[in-house]
């Protein structure tokens, strides 16, 4: 038998391959002027704000794009994309090779590794036809609402499928009219099927002149496909990896700081216009599918908000497409604002939409942007423009006087900084903590709780400020950076190295964002310290009493942190099984029962993004939401480890008065009845 191997160009006449390379570089040119368009839009967009490191590009690549980490989490969807991905992948590959073999010095297109090749791209060629037809599926009977759709989804899903099944039919065709050997044909499993059960008599010159027909049909479709690609969906296979491996090296609950000098220089704070976004922010318009990922997981979309994260993109990537010279939409979409303020104001900032992205865009970055340049113009009013106006003031939103941020520790041994000797851990208040009635027994518990256990600690209480988040949430950054370098300068001053905090959204603002500003603590959420200490056996828990609990994950601590475990091992005693709710070493304290959205998929109390100032009617309370979940689960206490979503939480199962009184409690106030103190 010869050894096993084919013609690349077999049965194509020399003129024929020259008019065949012809086209194809006619639709990469053109794919290429096209991609230049959108390459020069994004370059109308300021530098910087751009992750440069090939390590980082590397590792995400890997992770986002190769693996798809964010996009195998949904049944139907997910499976589509992975067929669809993994078959696109392989076979472009395979394809690419061949013309290597076949161009190159070396034709290693033969034997063993000829017949794997076969095999591989028959079994790759029969995910992406299923990949395909499922992808027809969904779009015609199971389409999700926030699943995007436009005519030319058909023309690219019905392309793609061509390319495959017309890819088959010349293997059968081939195999057909140059009588592959069986041993050979059946590394070619799909198109040895067909030639044996389709081909079957027919005879060799029509099996030719059949294959010439469709090989021609096969290279039209894919030259229409890559001429195409920029105006089609598909366009994020180009872009998506470039808004993946470029997206900003920030963690994700760090906003971009603005440098003084350059609001100076330019006189511009934010994004007013289009071009006042970062080119990789342009870029990353450009990579979105219209998946609705983002949709599903928002929280002021799912309470009736006018916010969608999805058309947040959609709407700024119009703004963009009316730069274009000529563009038709320019004079009707370059007027008003870029977002209407009703949908700036609407976000929680929670992340979710940023962290179910399967490309990394970063809608909460853009929603930020807007709403700087609104402060910037004095474009915000009510109860949110008071809180900013007291923290400009008295430096809380609250607009209490700084003496009663020590009100909390009437009879309690607490020391201040201020009172000498050296810390070794600083407990951070928070506005919330030292000022709010109800966040106030939360911090009493957890002061209780670190004296219990030897804790040596301090707090700065009237020299506390607020840490500044609520004003670089609200859009008012140089607010922010006045608070946080006055916070920071007192810091250092009195050598403060270890911070301990019961609000998430200090921990992150401490822990993320102000070393941006040259400020580096090391920084522990209250239950993450305390946990530690129960493992450590300085506080030593009894079994709880009282019916069966829940647990709410702050946003700000699961999701943006991906602390889940500290606040269910305070609950259940040991390292949570997260199917049990068991520690792992002994018998759970709590009957814990988990909501479905929980851990780093945790759905927001509605507190976040400066909303907790917002008023709103209750049918668009996205803590009203949160308070079903709580019920359906059947508990009659809910934990968590934030005082805003403490309060927030509150007041949605009061509003709801279902009969099922359900008490809210912090876990450190869970912890603290547990030791009896």
């Amino acid at each position: 038998m010869e050894p096993a191997t084919r013609e690349v160009f077999g049965n194509i006449a020399p003129w024929m391959q020259a008019a065949f390379y012809a086209l194809m570089a006619a639709s990469l040119a053109l794919l290429g002027w096209r991609l230049a368009q959108r390459a020069r839009l994004w370059h109308r967009g300021r530098p910087g704000e751009l992750a440069t490191d090939w390590r980082i590009w590397l590792g995400r690549l890997a992770l986002y794009a190769l693996a798809q980490r964010r996009v195998h989490r949904r049944s139907l969807g997910g499976v589509l994309h992975l067929l669809l991905f993994s078959g696109f992948v392989v076979l472009t590959i395979g394809t690419t090779l061949l013309m290597i073999a076949h161009a190159g010095p070396v034709n290693f297109h033969v034997g063993r590794y000829y017949l794997a090749y076969e095999l591989t791209m028959d079994v790759f060629g029969v995910a992406f036809c299923v990949g395909c037809l499922l992808a027809l599926y969904r779009q015609t009977f199971r389409r999700p609402r926030s699943l995007g759709h436009a005519i030319g989804d058909w023309w690219l899903l019905g392309t793609l499928l061509a390319i495959g099944v017309t890819g088959f039919l010349l293997e059968a065709l081939r195999i057909k009219y140059t009588a592959v050997p069986p041993g050979h044909g059946q590394w070619s499993p799909v198109g040895d099927f067909l030639q044996r059960a389709v081909l079957r008599g027919m005879r060799v010159e029509t099996a030719q002149g059949l294959h010439l027909f469709a090989w021609w049909v096969h290279a039209v479709l894919v030259a229409g496909f890559l001429a195409t690609l920029p105006l089609s969906r598909m366009l994020h296979a180009v872009v998506g990896p470039l808004s993946i491996a470029t997206r900003p090296a920030r963690a994700m609950g760090a906003l971009e700081v603005i440098e003084l000098a350059e609001v100076e220089r330019t006189g511009r704070i934010g994004a007013a216009a289009i071009e006042d976004f970062h080119r990789q922010q342009l870029l990353s318009l450009d990579a979105c599918m219209e998946c609705g990922r983002c949709e599903d997981a928002c929280p002021a979309w799912a309470a009736g908000k006018p916010l969608s994260p999805k058309q947040v993109v959609l709407d700024l990537r119009a703004r963009l497409d009316a730069l274009r010279p000529g563009s038709a939409s320019a004079d009707s979409v370059s007027r008003g604002p870029l977002l209407a303020p009703e949908t700036l104001w609407a976000c929680t900032m929670c992340q979710a939409c940023v962290s179910e992205c399967p490309v990394l865009i970063g809608h909460v970055d853009l929603i930020s942007d807007c709403r700087r340049s609104l402060v910037a113009e004095g474009r915000l009013a009510g109860a949110p423009a008071v809180a900013l106006r007291h923290l400009g003031g008295r430096a809380n939103p609250f607009g209490e006087a700084s003496a009663e941020r020590m009100a909390w520790a009437d009879g309690l041994p607490i020391r201040t900084v201020a009172a000498g000797g050296p810390c070794g851990l600083l407990l951070w208040v928070g506005c919330a903590g030292a000022l709010d009635p109800r966040a106030r027994k939360v911090t009493r518990a957890t002061a209780r709780l670190l004296l219990e256990a030897g804790v040596d600690f301090a707090v700065l209480g009237p020299e506390e400020q607020c840490t500044g988040d609520p004003a670089r949430r609200l859009g008012d950054e140089l607010l922010f950076q006045q608070l946080a370098q006055r916070n920071i300068e007192r810091l250092n001053g009195y050598g403060v190295k270890q911070i301990v905090t019961p609000c998430p959204h200090c921990f992150n603002t401490l822990r993320n964002e102000y070393p941006q500003l040259g400020g580096n603590f090391a920084v522990q959420h209250h239950a993450q310290l305390l946990a530690d200490l129960v493992d450590r056996g300085q506080l030593r828990p009894a079994p709880a009493e009282g019916g069966p609990i829940t647990l709410h994950d702050p946003c700000y601590l699961a999701r943006v942190h991906g602390e889940v475990d500290a606040q269910r091992r305070l609950l259940v005693g040991g390292r949570p099984d997260r199917r049990t709710g068991a520690g792992e070493d002994r018998p759970p304290r709590v009957d814990l029962r988990e909501m479905p959205r929980s851990g780093c998929r945790t759905f927001c109390c509605g507190a976040g993004g400066g909303r907790m100032w917002f008023d709103e009617p209750p049918e668009q309370r996205v803590s009203h939401q949160r308070g079903q979940e709580v019920l359906a689960t059947g508990a009659t206490r809910l934990a968590t480890a934030c005082p805003f979503c403490l309060n927030m939480m509150t007041d949605a199962l009061t509003a709801l008065d279902s009969g099922q009184q359900v008490q809210v409690l912090d876990v450190a106030e869970l912890l603290a009845q547990a030791i009896g103190s």
